[in-house]
């Protein structure tokens, strides 16, 4: 999992966990996702074998956690190696996150710091909306001067492209 920058987005409580990817872990994923506001999910985008991996997360993330509607939390999915030769097309990777209910989906590479801002702003004002609409049972912010982003923007395209 990747780090806020603190010039980007400022919480006074800030918790994220990471769980390997690894089917071990899977039995204790209720505690981790308890009281979750988002998600972020990541696949290698050099190995398709880890789409199956990633949408398994996604799956059971929306079995385990929703909103107060009954709907699944945000969840955003990053193809992370994109500095680095893939099979991975645009349309594959739209595909992916409009059919598995992903909010968004972006390109990353962890190496070049290549669209991970991006995709924590992006998630950062889907939960700060999803807030003011009251779906959180466990409300996360304090109203003022709780959240700062640095720009005015509230919604980011998924175009980017990478290196």
């Amino acid at each position: 999992m990747f780090g806020i920058p603190r010039e980007t987005l400022k919480y006074e409580k800030y918790r994220k966990y990471q769980i390997p990817g690894q089917d071990r872990y899977g039995v204790m994923t209720r505690v981790y996702y308890k009281d979750a506001h988002a998600a972020i999910i990541v696949l290698d985008s050099t190995r398709e074998r880890t789409i199956e991996g990633a949408l398994r997360w996604k799956t059971d993330l929306d079995q385990k956690v929703t909103l107060a509607d009954g709907s699944p939390v945000p969840a955003i999915l990053l193809a992370n190696k994109c500095d680095i030769e893939n099979q991975l097309g645009d349309d594959k990777l739209y595909d992916l996150e409009t059919n598995n209910g992903f909010v968004g989906s972006f390109r990353t590479s962890a190496k070049e710091s290549v669209g991970i801002e991006e995709a924590f702003k992006f998630l950062a004002n889907t939960v700060i909306s999803t807030e003011q609409g009251g779906q959180y049972d466990v409300p996360f912010l304090n109203r003022e001067g709780n959240v700062n982003l640095d720009d005015n923007s509230t919604h980011y395209k998924h175009d980017s492209k990478c290196c």
